[in-house]
């Protein structure tokens, strides 16, 4: 069903009992079970503790269920008795064990399979696309014992040895590790690190792990090959660094004491971001290389080079290049160049990146989609705003909520089937192209779901806005007046509190990134002249090198998008409650470059690992929504979160002093806000009562009502989505599509909460299956669209888009090739010629229509009351 996503390989992805000895096994499963007894337990009290506080639960019914609930409880204490004999004697096996650990085949499953996007490191070691690979394998740690054993030792499988590769930041917070076969890793590390071995770098002093193994994960985004890419044609030049002074609250980070004050302080304009001619690409793109990553824009450096009289830059090893002579397209800078301190210089890199045959490879090119929507975090630090202002707000979304079921193009919009969306799966393509589906009952289901999760996500303010998320970008002119020009203060375009956003309107902006944490709204201007407009190209938005905004945002320009939104009202609400409102600065710990050896990569991330980012969002949350907000204990928050972050790569994390943490525990020993029922899934009793913070207040304007599904968008044929009609049911394929689409439980969680790349695993299986029972797929489709659509008319077809959408997405466009929808009725036509618009019924109608207008308005110039017909 999603199109477009069909590069991918299958790796499995397995917890660190994969590993366990057969005696190590058996306490694992016997554990197992005992959660397993203790979960039922839990839920038999859950509804008890319900029962008890109905109203209609009579006194002799509830000494029953106390009775029965000490019952339980007993059990449930008997049960953590063999847990944690079971436990114990795990571990003591696990501390005890000796030499290699080897993956046991038989935990291998089919619901262990995960989908792997097509990256540089999928096609360098040679995975094919489509099938399940054992070159990779992605590891779960729950018991870090043996984690650390398979880190520092690797571990046996079919009689290979793997080791460990690396984890993205994705992976380090899910607890995972990428594992890679070894006599792969040999063959193909020179490939895949430009040529720079552990050795070689641990020679130059060494590097930070955490680092290292984030700049590994890099060949794994998923990502296309970068054609033509010529490195010769490349250089690596000084970032823009400048000085901006503004007012902020500086945060001692020994002392916790805030103090506002004027401040100068160091920004890296360019972090992350290089240029690219305009006419290599007219679009900005992040760009991967070995230890080369960030975001490349379009600019014309060639241009203004010329305009300036000066062509010649010098590099950052103090190389001088010609960029006219050199024809060099391609501007790096060294925030991009992450290991430059390891090659001699560039010359060296390049000759190793083609000795070793790498790649380079382009994702995320610049695409600007449907307006995005807020969130929680954006809204509840608007603490000063009316109800009033929030309906206002609230309207188009509320709008979208009541036209669910009468209203074709609200509905398209919601699911996803329209122009702009430019990943529609197969079956958003099909509704795009035949609106008609929406009358179906699997259409219908999807809308009731739709439409709940809006009236949920809207609960949790996810607003409709007049915003997209657009790629950040530095004012590259005056980072060509430094490089080209030598300016030590260049001016840039843009002055202090201005941006170029090609996109909006001139006016106000507010720029807003997550995760947004402290009041952290950018109320800036949005000015044009022709100047910016000759040297700004793209749809990103630029920002003054004057500006303290990356320090408010948190933001590198490596690819980072900010949601800008143009809305007078939105704005003004955001300027009212960011009054008084300054930047904040602190002191982070440094990064520490050390030898790496496994022992080390396996410290690192365990202390990465445990780091709790979410823990302390919410506990910003927290503050936002209590009844007494202190923006210190925010600020304190704000700065601990990112000390956090950093701590893996640091290893320093402030102590709070004794006042300052009683004043925090007194906010966060608090439940989470009452609309985390809708934001986060949690239950009442673990949420604070309801009160009136901004958030929750959205309650009682977003309404729920019942959808009543009109006929819309004309009829409904199911015969189109087939290429032949069908005469007799297959019985055969029917029976085992039924019995395949019952078994997807054995995944072991819903279908429904994977991931995109994970699900379709299990739907190419279902297409395997289906064509071991019969070989012309046209034929499968044809007999289940018949079977679904007209027999049984189910509401329940997602397997069958999921699996045949391909199919059914093409007999769509064969049979309705050179037809369109009436304007008027929605009714099926054939496309004469480009005037075709009506179908006959409704073009005499429009015929009677116009007539009577022409005679109104000829009825009219006779009495003199028009001046022309």
């Amino acid at each position: 069903m999603a199109k477009g996503l069909d590069k991918q390989v299958y790796i499995f992805s397995i917890g660190t009992e994969s590993f366990y000895t057969d005696e190590e096994m058996i306490l694992h499963n016997k554990i197992s079970k005992l959660h397993i007894l203790k979960k039922s337990i839990k839920e038999k009290l859950r509804k008890i503790d319900t029962s008890m506080t109905d109203n209609q639960t009579s006194e002799s019914e509830k000494d029953i269920l106390i009775e029965k609930k000490k019952k339980l409880n007993k059990g449930n204490r008997k049960l953590n008795e063999f847990l944690n004999r079971y436990k114990t004697e795990l571990k003591h096996l696990l501390f005890n064990h000796k030499g290699i650990r080897t993956l046991r085949q038989d935990t291998l499953k089919d619901n262990k399979k995960i989908g792997m996007f097509d990256s540089a490191l999928t096609r360098t070691i040679g995975m094919k696309t489509d099938q399940v690979s054992t070159s990779l394998f992605v590891v779960r740690a729950y018991y870090y014992q043996v984690l650390k054993e398979i880190i520092e030792d690797g571990f046996i499988y079919e009689g290979e040895k793997y080791i460990y590769f690396s984890s993205s930041a994705g992976q380090i917070r899910t607890k995972k590790a990428v594992f890679i076969k070894e006599a792969l890793w040999n063959k193909h590390e020179g490939a895949l690190t430009c040529g720079l071995s552990i050795d070689e770098i641990n020679e130059k002093g060494g590097c930070n792990v955490n680092k290292l193994l984030a700049y590994k994960a890099l060949t794994a985004s998923a990502s296309k090959r970068w054609d033509n890419f010529d490195i010769d044609r490349t250089i690596v030049v000084p970032d823009l660094e400048t000085k901006v002074t503004s007012m902020f609250d500086y945060i001692n980070r020994d002392t916790y004491e805030i103090t506002r004050q004027e401040m100068s302080v160091p920004i890296e304009h360019t972090d992350g971001c290089g240029i690219i001619l305009p006419k290599k690409s007219k679009k900005s793109f992040m760009v991967r290389l070995p230890y080369v990553k960030g975001l490349l824009v379009p600019f014309a450096f060639d241009d203004f080079a010329k305009e300036y009289g000066n062509t010649k830059v010098t590099d950052i090893y103090g190389k001088e290049w010609d960029i006219i002579e050199d024809n060099i397209q391609v501007i790096f800078t060294a925030s991009q160049f992450k290991m430059k301190k390891y090659y001699e210089d560039w010359n060296d890199y390049k000759t190793r990146f083609k000795e070793n045959k790498c790649q380079a490879v382009k994702l995320n090119e610049e695409d600007i989609g449907e307006n995005a929507t807020l969130n929680y975090q954006m809204m509840q630090t608007l603490t000063d705003i009316s109800t009033k202002e929030l309906k206002v707000l609230a309207q188009p979304t509320v709008d979208d909520i009541l036209k669910i079921g009468s209203d074709k193009e609200t509905m398209l919009r919601i699911l996803g089937a329209t122009e702009t969306n430019k990943r529609k799966n197969y079956y958003q393509e099909a509704l795009y192209i035949y609106p008609e589906l929406l009358n179906d009952e699997h259409s219908k289901k999807i809308i009731k779901d739709k439409k709940k999760s809006m009236v949920n996500d809207a609960r949790a303010a996810k607003l409709r806005i007049n915003g997209k998320y657009i790629y950040l970008i530095p004012d590259l002119y005056a980072f060509c007046e430094r490089l080209f020009l030598g300016k030590e203060s260049p001016t840039g375009l843009l002055g202090n509190g201005e941006v170029y956003c090609g996109i909006y309107n001139e006016g106000k902006l507010d720029i807003l990134r997550s995760p947004h944490l402290y009041k952290e709204h950018c109320i800036r201007e949005n000015k044009f002249n022709e100047e910016r407009k000759k040297w700004f190209i793209t749809k990103g938005i630029y920002t003054s090198i004057f500006d303290p905004i990356s320090r408010i945002l948190q933001f590198d320009n490596d690819g980072d998008k900010a949601l800008v939104i143009q809305s007078d009202l939105f704005t003004e609400i955001a300027e009212r409650n960011m009054e008084g409102i300054v930047p904040l600065y602190y002191e982070m710990g440094s990064a520490k470059a050390e030898t790496i050896t496994n022992t080390k990569i396996y410290d690192s991330l365990l202390l990465a690992f445990k780091a709790n980012i979410g823990e302390v969002s919410n506990n910003i949350t927290k503050v936002f929504n209590s009844n007494n907000i202190d923006l210190r204990v925010v600020r304190w928050l704000t700065a601990e979160n990112n000390y956090i972050i950093d701590f893996a790569k640091s290893l320093y994390m402030p102590t709070r002093p004794e006042w300052v943490d009683k004043l925090i525990r007194g906010y966060i020993k608090s439940k989470v806000p009452y609309f985390f029922i809708e934001a986060k899934d949690k239950e009442k009793n673990k949420v604070e009562p309801i009160n009136d913070s901004t958030v929750n207040r959205l309650r009682k304007i977003i309404p729920n009502k019942r959808i009543n599904f009109e006929e819309i968008a004309g009829k409904f044929d199911y015969k189109v989505m087939q290429s032949e009609e069908v005469e007799y049911l297959n019985e055969e394929i029917i029976k085992r599509y039924v019995e395949l689409d019952r078994s997807k439980k054995w995944i072991g969680k819903s279908v429904e909460k994977l991931k995109s790349n994970d699900r379709m695993y299990i739907f190419k299986l279902i297409r395997e299956e289906m064509s071991k029972i019969h070989s012309d797929e046209n034929r499968i489709v044809n007999v289940l669209v018949e079977y679904l659509y007209n027999r049984k008319n189910s509401c329940y077809k997602d397997t069958l888009w999921w699996t045949y959408g391909d199919i059914l997405l093409l007999n769509v466009k064969q049979n309705l090739k050179g037809t369109k929808q009436c304007e008027c009725c929605g009714t099926r036509i054939e496309i004469v010629n480009s005037q075709s618009k009506y179908c006959d019924v409704c073009f005499i109608e429009r015929r009677k229509e116009y007539k009577k207008e022409k005679e109104k308005l000829y009825r009219l110039k006779k009495r003199g009351q028009l001046d022309a017909v």
